[in-house]
């Protein structure tokens, strides 16, 4: 399988110190109820643990190398995952911030959720000037 990127993709990649194999991401559902905060809050105690936020998505990384990274160059480049063939410049993280929300200890979580919570109770409504129906926004 032959992966879609230019040359000029494949320099980034050159000069990059292999940030894209330094951390774990793994897409995780949004959490829905108390239970599933608590228990995301548990795993943030972990100094290795984080949760993003890309794109309305939720994610949780895990600090840590690929066990085939020696001098920032993969040793099994050749055979190397397709997740790691999919992951090309400009979006990695390389190229400046690859997320919107970065949550790294268990009160940020929760301040998040409380900030989250307020805004959706408030549900912010406004008026529809043609036809007097109320839309939530």
């Amino acid at each position: 399988m032959k992966t879609k990127y230019s040359a000029t993709s494949r320099e980034e990649c050159t000069r990059c110190p292999a940030l894209c194999c330094k951390n774990l991401s793994m897409e995780i559902g949004k959490p829905v109820n108390r239970k599933e905060i608590e228990d995301l809050k548990w795993q943030l105690h972990f100094d290795t643990v984080k949760v993003y936020i890309r794109h309305r998505r939720w994610y949780q990384m895990v600090e840590g190398t690929c066990m085939y990274l020696s001098n920032d160059r993969c040793t099994i480049y050749e055979h190397r995952p397709k997740k790691c063939r999919a992951h090309n410049p400009p979006n990695c993280e390389r190229f400046g911030e690859f997320f919107d929300v970065m949550l790294a200890t268990p009160q940020e979580l929760e301040d998040y959720y409380q900030n989250h919570m307020r805004r959706r109770r408030k549900g912010t409504k406004k008026k529809d000037p043609g036809r007097g129906k109320t839309e939530r926004v």
